[in-house]
C-alpha cells in the first residue's frame, strides 16, 4: 500500500488510507514542512472529508515515515507569510490555523501525532494537539534526527495564534508551558517523554509498522 497525494502546494499532503482510519504526511523539497495557509485550508477539507467518511483513527507526520525514513515533523508557520500579516488579515490566518488543531481534538476520533526531528512554533502547537502523541528517537548508528522540539516565535515578536498558549498548559502544566514558550527551551525526545509532552519514543526503524498497528486497532485498544 502506497500513499498518493491528496494536495500539492509547497507543503503538500500525502495519504494512506484504510475503511475507518488514514494517515497523513506532510511533504517538502527540503523537508521543513512549513504551514502555509493553503495548506491549512487543504487540511482543514481533508479533516471534514475524513470525518465524515468514518475515519476514527488519524496519524499525522511526515510523509518519509509512510514508506521509511523520515526526518522533520513541521518547523511551524511560514515565517514570510506572517511577516506580511496586519490586524486584519492575522485574525483569519490565525482561524486556519485553529480549525486544524480543533480537528485533532475532535472526540470522535483517535489522534497520533509522530514527532521527529523538528516541530518548532506553530509545528509544535500541531504537534502537541494530538491525542495521543509519539517522538522519533534519535538514528541508532549516527545520533543523528533526534527531535527538536520548541516554540520560539516569542523571540521574533509574533504569536502565530494556532492555539498552542491554550493547549500547552493542558499537556505540560503552566511550569512547562512556560519553559517553552518563555525560556525558550529546545526538547529533545528523553526531555519531551519525561514532561509529558510524548506518551512514547519509537526508534526510526520502528514507526511505519507501529503507526500501521496503531491505526488498525480495535477501537477501544489505547
Amino acid at each position: 500500500m502506497m500513499p498518493t497525494t491528496w494536495y500539492a502546494g509547497p507543503t503538500s499532503l500525502d495519504l494512506l488510507r484504510g475503511s475507518e482510519w488514514a494517515w497523513i504526511g506532510l511533504r517538502t523539497v527540503d523537508g521543513l514542512n512549513r504551514l502555509h495557509s493553503d495548506l491549512l485550508v487543504a487540511l482543514d477539507q481533508l479533516f471534514i472529508d475524513l470525518r465524515w467518511s468514518g475515519v476514527r483513527r488519524i496519524t499525522l507526520s511526515g510523509a518519509g515515515w509512510m514508506t521509511g525514513h523520515g526526518h522533520h515533523f513541521s518547523a511551524g508557520a511560514d515565517l514570510h507569510e506572517v511577516g506580511a500579516l496586519d490586524a486584519v488579515s492575522a485574525e483569519p490566518f490565525s482561524r486556519r490555523g485553529q480549525r486544524v488543531m480543533n480537528h485533532l481534538l475532535w472526540p470522535g476520533w483517535r489522534s497520533l501525532t509522530v514527532i521527529s526531528g523538528v516541530a518548532m512554533g506553530g509545528g509544535c502547537d500541531l504537534a502537541l494537539h494530538g491525542q495521543e502523541r509519539w517522538a522519533v528517537a534519535a538514528d541508532p548508528g549516527t545520533g543523528k534526527g533526534g527531535l527538536r522540539l520548541a516554540h520560539p516565535a516569542a523571540k521574533h515578536g509574533i504569536l502565530t495564534g494556532f492555539g498552542g498558549t491554550v493547549r500547552l498548559p493542558e499537556v505540560l502544566g503552566s511550569a512547562g508551558a512556560d519553559r517553552l514558550f518563555r525560556d525558550f527551551e529546545t526538547w529533545t525526545e528523553e526531555t519531551a517523554l519525561e514532561n509529558g509532552a510524548v506518551h512514547r519514543i519509537i526508534a526510526p526503524a520502528e514507526v511505519g509498522g507501529a503507526v500501521l498497528a496503531w491505526l488498525k486497532a480495535e477501537p477501544s485498544a489505547g
